[in-house]
């Protein structure tokens, strides 16, 4: 305490341009140390509800950053390494996923997510008798469906061979091109031959694109971002035009793709650049 004194004096006897060195100095030295606090890696526990505030178990919380996660416990808890700047990924097959913002849950440290609902087919429910052996009875006695070609005898295909002309490496081979090339010629430069191709995988992928167009569709997108009206519209084709993942991409890596294309979309809407 004795040097305070002293410490003070000499602040005071300092020259206005030392004053100002001084605090050119420190400036980049508080940055410095408030950027390190930002990166810092720190244990985050929050809970994950439904609407009805009910904890949920058995929940997968993805870190889209850093590709790690955790699932939740019966109590709806869950505990992840993670950065300030990071986004959690939060996923049940009995709820919508939902993107949240570490910063954004680090003040609330609960989840709430929202529940999904599946639209099933028509069941028809016949009779078949009064009791169970009838039922038994009935179905032993259904004769085998059998298809045209096992009932000449014919041997059955596997269902998940590519045939030679709908394989892309095959058809663009430098065997098919010394072994036959007038099939080499067709398969690569025919539009009807290419067409085809075509054709025969997007009905092969037929599950995946439709798994692909449900997470990129207007209802996720919204549950997501929280847009509505003319601003979804307007982020939806803005994703339509700037994504490159389509349904051979991992989920994780069409999420990922979405919240990066989502922070440029807002920072470009901010500063009043996006296209009309």
């Amino acid at each position: 305490m004795g040097h305070f004194p002293e410490i003070i004096g000499y602040f005071y006897n300092m020259s206005p341009r030392c004053i100002l060195l001084l605090f050119c100095f420190l400036l980049p030295v508080k940055q410095h140390l408030h950027a390190q606090t930002a990166d810092t890696v720190f244990l985050l526990s929050a809970i994950v509800y439904d609407d009805m505030y009910i904890p949920v178990p058995a929940t997968h919380v993805i870190n889209i950053n850093t590709h790690q996660g955790d699932v939740t416990d019966s109590l709806g808890i869950f505990r992840q390494a993670v950065h300030l700047s990071d986004t959690l990924l939060i996923r049940n097959i009995a709820f919508r996923d939902t993107l949240i913002p570490v910063a954004e849950l680090q003040k609330i440290l609960h989840i709430v997510i929202k529940r999904r609902l599946y639209q099933l087919e028509e069941a028809r429910i016949f009779e078949w008798g009064a009791t169970y052996e009838d039922f038994r009875e009935a179905f032993i006695d259904m004769p085998v469906q059998q298809t045209l070609g096992a009932s000449l005898g014919l041997p059955q295909q596997d269902p998940e061979k590519v045939p030679i002309e709908m394989d892309e490496k095959a058809v663009k081979s430098a065997g098919l091109l010394l072994t036959s090339p007038v099939s080499f010629f067709y398969y690569n430069f025919s539009k009807h031959a290419k067409s085809a191709r075509k054709v025969y995988w997007l009905k092969k992928n037929h599950d995946k694109q439709d798994q692909f167009e449900a997470i990129i569709g207007p209802e996720n997108i919204s549950e997501i971002t929280g847009l509505s009206g003319a601003k979804l519209d307007e982020f939806m084709r803005f994703l339509s035009r700037q994504m490159v993942c389509d349904q051979n991409c991992t989920e994780l890596a069409i999420f990922s793709e979405i919240h990066k294309l989502w922070k440029i979309f807002q920072d470009l809407n901010d500063r009043g650049m996006l296209e009309e």
